[in-house]
């Protein structure tokens, strides 16, 4: 499975590199949401992980929405530390298909990745 992950915390971005690894799915990292919106095209991921807050420019729920009014419609999950019933709406308005709320450990990767595993691998 093709995953974008898009977090600006080192350590975060290590666990999610780690399952991926463990998972043998391919991932590719933007440290921004404005790098990710240069470089994510329709077609490129079958599951996109995104953070909300990334300190100065675009946010991820910023991003989701830009995502899918450009045509990309793979699968959009949220993590992050707030949980805030204004993020999980503005969320779900934005078309992210979960949210998820920080330290995410090791078992609820490994299920959301095998929840959004396309059904051919």
């Amino acid at each position: 499975m093709r995953i974008i992950y898009i977090e600006d915390d080192p350590a975060n971005r290590a666990l999610v590199e780690r399952v991926a690894h463990h998972t043998r799915d391919i991932l590719t990292t933007y440290i921004t949401a404005d790098e990710a919106l240069d470089r994510i095209q329709p077609g490129d991921a079958d599951l996109i992980l995104t953070d909300i807050r990334f300190g100065d420019g675009t946010n991820g729920l910023e991003l989701a929405q830009v995502l899918r009014e450009r045509g990309v419609d793979a699968p959009i999950v949220t993590i992050t530390a707030y949980d805030l019933e204004e993020y999980v709406r503005w969320a779900e308005y934005v078309g992210s298909s979960e949210f998820l709320v920080k330290p995410v450990d090791v078992p609820t990767l490994l299920n959301l990745f095998d929840s959004f595993r396309p059904a051919d691998e």
